[in-house]
């Protein structure tokens, strides 16, 4: 299967299939063409190894989808295994940059996006507009959430992404208020 299959499968995002075949841990090879391919027999054990449902098979049922952007690794394991507990009809698809998280909307989507942002204010802000023109061109999320420890990073920026929407809040992305955001999320999507 493509690395792309793979993924979508395990729910993880091309960056970890990545790391896990760079680490051995999915058997994979490249073509004459240079595509590289993972061995379904190697996703099926890491799969059943891991406790990891079939997501490709899960496009038809209600759950809400949303895409985390989330580049603290220990912050991502966190919420991995918190998400699942709060019994939320979820589907979790975590990125680990602003860059493959787009490159998955193209192809997937979602109900909503969340994105944590940090460092350097100038590059929050490109990141943010580069955010607002890919929703005002492809509108394969229905709401998208930034945190940022930014003061007023919304005023910098005008939104406007009808009929998708932005939201900034200035504020820590935690397990307890994610928790607390997606219920309400969930809740508002079933009305």
């Amino acid at each position: 299967m493509t690395s792309s299959q793979a993924a979508k499968r395990l729910g993880l995002s091309m960056a970890t299939i990545q790391k896990l075949v760079d680490n051995n841990i999915l058997q994979a090879w490249k073509t004459l063409g240079g595509h590289r391919r993972i061995a379904l027999a190697s996703v099926l054990n890491y799969q059943n190894a891991n406790n990891i449902l079939d997501r490709s098979r899960l496009n038809g049922d209600r759950r809400t989808k949303v895409m985390l952007v989330i580049d603290s690794a220990e912050l991502t394991n966190r919420l991995r295994n918190e998400i699942p507990q709060w019994g939320l009809a979820l589907q979790v698809v975590f990125q680990e940059s602003l860059t493959e998280a787009l490159l998955e909307l193209l192809n997937e989507k979602h109900d909503l996006l969340v994105i944590q942002m940090g460092g350097l204010r100038k590059p929050q802000e490109k990141n943010l507009d580069i955010v607002q023109k890919f929703m005002r061109a492809r509108h394969s999320v229905a709401h998208t959430l930034v945190l940022t420890p930014e003061r007023d990073l919304w005023s910098t920026n005008t939104i406007d992404t009808s009929p998708a929407s932005i939201q900034v809040l200035q504020h820590e992305l935690s397990p307890l208020w994610l928790s607390a955001y997606l219920s309400g999320f969930v809740a508002l999507k079933r009305t």
